[in-house]
């Protein structure tokens, strides 16, 4: 085990013995007696596995297009379940969510993230949701959306006079300073570039190292996976910076932020456990909200009405930030067709795209027979696409969800681009809060012409490439 600073490493860090064994996977001998949802053929896995490494999210919408909501296939020669219809979504992550433990995406994630809220079991998991919810509470909320409109005002003004900008970077950079300020009480501004260049390698090696087998390669002198290690130890020396710093502050420090929150209950969690949390408030609380705002904005501009609303609301609230931010429960209740621009970015191109998990127990999801050691694929990229539920679903139609009686009609399990039962996002109303503010303020003041970008389906679902987004003051007509 590495040990750096008085921190043990996440990456060489062995799962804990506390969460349990993982029964082993299902191979095809042992899966031939099994009655299996329908599926291609078992002798094609490793063209499967090919395909399913180019491109998932289409693999897994085409395994729906073609065999139905649940459906059987083989990858690295072990058992998949991919189960897409909204029952078996809600029984998976809600109704018996205690019969599975997160998947193997989770499993490489670890090696970045240690045992923080995205990737720790039962029983740490539920521990750590309940010592972090304060900061969360709706009572805070008004003080992150004076801090986060504050913010989102410095950063845009440095806008003025540019013609061009990268958008994907400059709302990594914005959503990264607004976590570090609200959640850690400092200025993360001079980690921009070295988390954004470490999170790149550690996304990409995650997913393309995810199925199993590929992990006996982590201690290789392999350059690919010496890269891995690399980058989720660049990650981990960030995150044990700036607890560092905040323990060196003064008093004038907020004690009621999350990074004061988990410091002040060293006795009760490690410095490790510490420093995964804030490392997953990393990823999770900046790195997510920035492509999902990317893809919205690249939306927006490929639908010139869908913009011009966002506009128009945009002027008409403008007056909520006239003197003071205004308060979450303003935004909640006058942002609406912001809030239906972000619903519907979101069912697109969610942030978490794919909820792998493994069957600890043998259990019957939606009629579904899966046995212990199955892997299970949920998909928010696929479910959130089903025609059933969302007409013409790869429209940009941000005008559906206006319609109260439109969400109230989906079934459960059909939308959960945060998730669901207590592994739910946590931060899910701060990032709707930082979400609202960024898109009014941009579209208050700017016109962007960004052309659609190709996707970058990796542990997050990031838009590929440079975003060249020209900038245009909205009064001005192009």
């Amino acid at each position: 085990m590495t040990i750096a600073q008085g921190f043990n490493r996440p990456f060489h860090t062995p799962r804990p013995e506390e969460y349990g064994e993982i029964p082993p996977g299902i191979t095809r001998k042992a899966a031939a007696h099994l009655s299996l949802p329908p599926g291609p053929s078992p002798a094609m896995s490793d063209y499967l596995t090919a395909t399913f490494l180019i491109n998932t999210p289409n693999f897994l919408l085409r395994l729906r297009q073609r065999y139905g909501d649940h459906s059987s296939f083989f990858l690295a020669r072990r058992l998949f379940l991919g189960l897409f219809s909204p029952e078996a979504t809600y029984q998976v992550t809600v109704a018996q969510q205690s019969n599975f433990v997160k998947g193997v995406g989770f499993l490489r994630m670890r090696k970045v993230l240690g045992e923080g809220l995205l990737t720790n079991e039962e029983p740490i998991h539920l521990h750590h949701r309940r010592l972090m919810q304060p900061p969360f509470h709706h009572g805070n909320l008004d003080k992150y959306v004076a801090l986060m409109t504050q913010i989102t005002d410095d950063h845009l003004a440095r806008w003025q006079g540019e013609r061009e900008i990268n958008l994907n970077p400059e709302m990594m950079a914005l959503t990264l300073n607004i976590v570090s300020q609200c959640l850690f009480g400092i200025d993360g501004e001079k980690y921009t570039h070295p988390i954004a260049e470490a999170m790149e390698v550690a996304i990409d090696r995650i997913e393309r190292t995810m199925l199993p087998g590929l992990d006996r390669f982590d201690s290789s002198r392999i350059a690919y996976f010496q890269r891995f290690e690399k980058s989720a130890d660049e990650l981990a020396e960030i995150a044990e910076e700036i607890i560092k710093k905040r323990l060196a502050k003064t008093s004038s420090a907020s004690d009621d932020d999350l990074l004061g929150v988990l410091l002040s209950l060293r006795g009760q969690i490690s410095m490790d456990h510490i420093r995964d949390e804030a490392l997953t408030l990393i990823l999770s609380g900046h790195e997510t909200t920035a492509n999902v705002l990317s893809w919205a904005f690249a939306h927006l501009s490929n639908n010139p009405d869908a913009y011009d609303a966002l506009a128009k609301e945009a002027e008409e609230l403008h007056s909520l930030f006239t003197d003071r931010a205004p308060t979450y429960d303003e935004l909640e209740q006058h942002a609406r067709y912001t809030t239906a621009v972000l619903w519907e970015a979101l069912r697109l191109a969610p942030p978490v795209w794919v909820a792998p998990r493994i069957a600890l127990k043998d259990c019957e999801i939606a009629g579904v027979h899966v046995p212990a050691g199955a892997h299970v694929l949920v998909s928010q990229y696929v479910t959130q696409r089903d025609p059933k539920y969302f007409p013409e679903p790869d429209r940009f139609i941000p005008e559906r969800w206006l319609d109260p009686e439109f969400e109230k009609s989906l079934p459960k399990g059909a939308y959960f681009p945060f998730g669901a039962g207590t592994r739910k996002c946590l931060g899910e109303y701060f990032a709707i809060a930082e979400s609202r503010i960024i898109l009014l303020k941009v579209a208050k003041q700017w016109k962007l012409r960004v052309p659609m970008p190709k996707a970058q389906p990796r542990a997050t679902y990031r838009p590929h490439g440079k975003m060249r987004a020209q900038l245009f003051n909205y009064s001005y007509e192009v």
